[in-house]
């Protein structure tokens, strides 16, 4: 993946709470492969607040930011609760 791309991956069966909760948190693994080594990484990540519930996104961004949320639209949808999907310091993509 270049730098900044965007990628998914499908992963079955997790359920959350209907209601939200302060101090919500899931453990977050991944993989960052170099080459044929693989380095394996995972962080306690705090759930964003949600009003519904809907599927579950995780982000990653640079230095190992990543961000969970709750949402029933998917992203790219204007009503997707984070805006920027590629490079941070990029300006939103305009409507």
């Amino acid at each position: 993946m270049e730098s900044w791309g965007e990628g998914f991956a499908n992963i079955c069966c997790t359920s959350i709470p209907r209601v939200w909760y302060p101090g919500m948190k899931v453990l977050v693994r991944w993989d960052m492969p170099v080459g044929i080594q693989h380095f394996i990484k995972e962080k306690v990540v705090e759930v964003e607040k949600y009003e519904a519930p809907g599927s579950i996104y995780m982000h990653f961004f640079p230095n190992d930011e990543v961000r969970v949320v709750v949402s029933r639209v998917a992203p790219g949808n204007p009503a997707y609760p984070i805006r920027h999907l590629g490079n941070p310091e990029a300006p939103p993509a305009s409507n």
